[in-house]
């Protein structure tokens, strides 16, 4: 089972390739999907860290 930190980084990670996607395609193709999977993933870290606050807790036992 994974932690919530494991869940976050996970997050993280698939943001940070959203956002490079996003910066470093070319502007002659405009595509919406790196945008979509950073809106994707920052909804994932506010869920994580807003909708569970047990998440705290499980690093302190």
């Amino acid at each position: 089972m994974m932690t919530s930190l494991d869940r976050l980084t996970i997050y993280s990670v698939l943001c940070f390739i959203s956002f490079c996607a996003l910066v470093l395609h070319s502007s002659a193709e405009p595509s919406y999907m790196p945008l979509l999977g950073m809106v994707a993933t920052v909804v994932g870290i506010w869920l994580e860290m807003h909708r569970w606050p047990s998440a705290s807790e499980e690093q302190e036992h």
